[in-house]
């Protein structure tokens, strides 16, 4: 499991590839943390810029 710096503002995952599902990656901890723990993302494509939101955030019990 990769160790992010405190500071670190890139973070460059891999990504696998399946002809049946597409692809898939997984999320830095630092990124998901500061997207609110969500439990979904949206993806929006807006020209050539991609934007990431955070959708329904997990409940802390």
């Amino acid at each position: 499991m990769p160790k992010w710096k405190k500071d670190a503002t890139e973070f460059e995952v891999g990504v696998n590839f399946s002809e049946g599902r597409g692809a898939q990656s997984s999320i830095p901890k630092p990124v998901y943390d500061a997207l609110g723990q969500p439990e979904t993302i949206k993806f929006i494509v807006k020209n050539k810029h991609i934007e990431i939101e955070a959708g329904t955030a997990t409940q802390d019990e």
